[in-house]
């Protein structure tokens, strides 16, 4: 089981970022690996909190649908 943090999606759906290009092929191994990935509540009110402090609504629900 592997703990998704909330940077884990925003990397996935936000601009270029030196983290990006490695979060998504480490990410497709585990789904296809099918190893359990969690989050917690936490990591979901970090999302709301980064995307409202940046006047990025649009954004909120895209991270969160990256995490499913």
């Amino acid at each position: 089981m592997i703990f998704i943090d909330s940077n884990i999606p925003i990397y996935l759906i936000g601009s270029d970022h030196s983290n990006k290009g490695r979060t998504v092929p480490i990410l497709e191994r585990l789904v296809r690996d099918e190893v359990p990935l969690i989050t917690h509540a936490e990591a979901l009110q970090e999302i709301l909190h980064r995307y409202t402090a940046i006047d990025r609504q649009d954004a909120i629900q895209p991270a969160y649908d990256a995490r499913r």
